[in-house]
C-alpha cells in the first residue's frame, strides 16, 4: 500500500468519525432540549384556564373617555337601595343572556352518514392557523396505544386515519391502528408564542417516535410557523382583557348572606372556590363574582369583585350589559360604590365608555376570524 492509499484511509476514516462525532453531539444537543423545554406534561387546557389569568398575570381595564364628552343618563343607583327591607330584593334585568361558544366555521356539506361527522369532528381538533400539524405516514399500521401522549409545554393533539379510513381522536385505550397520524401543537396561548427550542424539542420527539414505528415523518416549514406565532401571540394580546367592576363599601362591610340572596336572585350559583359564577345554558362561565381582595368569600366582605374574561364569552356585549345592570344594582342593594381598579367610581356614562371599546375589541377578532367565547378562542386564551 502506498503512502498516498494509506493517507486517504486516514483521512477518510477521520472524516467518517467527525460525522459520527457530529451526529452524536446534536442527537445530544436535542435530547437535552427536549428533556429541558418538556420538564412537566401539562394538561389539555383548553377549558380550564386560571382564575384572572390574562397574558402578562394583570387585569388590563379598557381606557375611560372622559364623561363629559356624553350626557350621562339617571344612575340606576341613585334608585336602587330599598327601604331596608328584611330579605333584600334584586329585580334583574329583563333580558338575562344565556350564550354558548360559537362553533368555528365550516363549509355546509349534505348529511351523509355517521363516519362523516366523525371524520369531520376528528379534524376540527386540529387547525393550521393555530397549530404546528406533524404527519406520520406508516408502512404497518400503528397501534393507538403505541401513541403517546406528547408531552408538550402548549396544547398538543393528534388525530389517526383508521384502517377504515375514517379519522378519530386518538385515544390509547382504543383497538384501533392507524396508517396515517396528524400531531398537532398549538402556536400561542396565553403563557405566549411558542419558541424554537419548543418547536425542536417536540419534532425531534415525533421523528424519534417515527423511527420507532419505521414511519415518515413530515413537517412544515419551522421558520414560517414561528413567525406566525409571533404574529399570532401580538394579536391575542391586543385583544386579551379582563375587565374587572369593583363593588366598594362605604365603611360598613358587606355581610355574605345579603350578597348570596342577591348574587342567588340575579341567577348566579355558589362555586366550589367560594366565588358565585353566572353560566350559559351549557354551563360555560360568563361573568364572576369574588371578594375584590381575590380570597375567599367570607363572613362580611370589605369589597366585591365582578370579573368579566372578554375574549373567553360569546355574545360578549349582552353580557356585559347584564353584568354592568347587575354591578350597579348590587352597590345600590348594598349601599356601596360602583369603582374601577383605581377607585374611581363608574357612572353610567363611564360604563358606556367601556362598552363602546369592547364593540371595537369584538369586531377586531370578528375580522380576525376568531370569535369570542368559540372554541379558537377559549384554546388561545387559556
Amino acid at each position: 500500500m502506498t503512502d498516498l492509499q494509506l493517507g486517504s484511509l486516514i483521512v477518510a476514516g477521520a472524516i467518517v468519525g467527525a460525522v459520527y462525532l457530529f451526529n452524536w453531539w446534536q442527537e445530544y444537543r436535542y435530547r437535552k432540549n427536549t428533556q429541558r423545554a418538556f420538564a412537566r406534561n401539562q394538561p389539555d387546557v383548553l377549558m380550564d384556564t386560571p382564575k384572572n389569568m390574562v397574558r402578562g398575570g394583570e387585569r388590563f381595564e379598557p381606557a375611560l373617555d372622559e364623561p363629559t364628552r356624553f350626557e350621562p343618563p339617571v344612575s340606576p343607583t341613585s334608585t336602587m337601595a330599598p327601604p331596608e327591607p328584611a330579605e333584600p330584593q334584586y329585580t334583574a334585568p329583563q333580558f338575562a343572556p344565556q350564550y354558548d361558544a360559537e362553533p368555528a366555521a365550516a363549509p355546509v356539506v349534505p348529511r351523509q352518514r355517521d363516519d362523516d361527522d366523525s371524520d369531520a369532528l376528528a379534524e376540527s381538533l386540529l387547525d393550521p392557523a393555530l397549530d404546528f400539524i406533524a404527519e406520520v405516514h406508516a408502512r404497518e399500521n400503528i397501534p393507538a396505544s403505541d401513541v403517546p401522549r406528547f408531552p408538550a409545554p402548549k396544547r398538543n393533539q393528534s388525530i389517526g386515519r383508521t384502517e377504515s379510513e375514517h379519522w378519530e381522536q386518538v385515544s390509547t385505550s382504543s383497538g384501533a391502528s392507524y396508517s396515517e397520524l396528524r400531531i398537532a401543537l398549538q402556536l400561542a396561548d396565553r403563557q405566549g408564542a411558542l419558541s424554537g427550542e419548543q418547536l425542536n424539542a417536540f419534532c425531534m420527539a415525533v421523528q424519534q417516535f417515527a423511527d420507532a414505528h419505521d414511519a415518515i415523518a413530515t413537517f412544515p416549514q419551522r421558520a414560517a410557523k414561528l413567525a406566525a406565532a409571533r404574529e399570532l401571540d401580538e394579536f391575542c394580546a391586543s385583544v386579551d382583557v379582563l375587565i374587572g367592576l369593583n363593588v366598594a363599601s362605604a365603611g360598613r362591610p358587606f355581610p355574605l348572606e345579603r350578597v348570596r340572596l342577591l348574587a342567588e336572585n340575579a341567577g348566579l350559583s355558589r362555586a366550589s372556590d367560594g366565588t358565585f359564577v353566572y353560566k350559559s345554558d351549557s354551563g360555560k362561565t360568563l361573568f364572576a363574582l369574588s371578594n375584590q381582595n381575590q380570597g375567599p368569600l367570607g363572613p362580611t366582605s370589605e369589597g366585591l369583585t365582578l370579573l368579566f374574561d372578554v375574549p373567553r364569552v360569546a355574545g360578549g356585549l349582552a353580557v356585559f350589559d347584564y353584568l354592568s345592570d347587575f354591578a350597579q344594582q348590587l352597590a345600590g342593594s348594598l349601599g356601596g360604590t360602583l369603582v374601577d381598579d383605581n377607585g374611581r367610581p363608574l357612572a353610567a356614562a363611564s360604563l358606556d365608555n367601556i362598552r363602546r371599546q369592547l364593540a371595537r375589541l369584538y369586531a377586531t377578532m370578528d375580522d380576525r376570524g376568531i370569535a369570542p367565547g368559540s372554541v379558537s378562542a377559549l384554546r388561545l386564551f387559556a
